[in-house]
């Protein structure tokens, strides 16, 4: 034997109301889901630096690496303290510091003390020759300019 609802219509609304209650506790379940588990803003990767390539390892694949001719640092205790780019007509010079005493403005070809010469003048470097032996002298890494060089028109900083 059949049954036969008794009141239809109830029975449509309370069907209705229960599979709106399962889809609102569905709805709050994956809300509270992706709260709970989405990654935090300090979990994302950093971006990539737009700075210095790695190219050594297409070296590999296309050639030799260039032979690395950068002389030794050197050990005498000079400090670079600064550079100044060259410019039309003059050249580039150096501030250093000499055994944590002198501090001298270098030009190229000049001696900052006897036997040390100033060979060249890099954008972050030096290049000194203490008898016969090149050395390089670099800027510390957080002293060198990453947003490249800064022109000064008026000379005065």
């Amino acid at each position: 034997m059949k049954k036969i609802a008794a009141y239809p219509i109830q029975t449509a609304t309370v069907l209705l109301l229960r599979v709106a209650a399962i889809a609102g506790m569905a709805m709050v379940l994956a809300h509270w889901t992706w709260i709970w588990f989405a990654p935090r803003a300090g979990d994302v990767a950093p971006p990539a630096s737009e700075g210095h390539v790695a190219t050594d390892s297409a070296y590999l694949l296309f050639g030799q690496p260039p032979v690395a001719s950068a002389p030794a640092a050197t050990g005498m205790a000079i400090r670079l303290l600064g550079i100044v780019a060259a410019t039309a007509g003059q050249d580039g010079y150096a501030v250093v510091q000499l055994d944590t005493k002198k501090i001298l403005a270098v030009r190229k070809g000049q001696e900052l003390a006897p036997g040390i010469r100033l060979l060249e003048v890099g954008a972050d470097h030096l290049l000194l020759e203490r008898g016969g032996v090149r050395e390089t002298l670099s800027l510390p890494v957080s002293d060198v300019n990453r947003k490249g060089i800064n022109i000064v028109e008026s000379g005065i900083l």
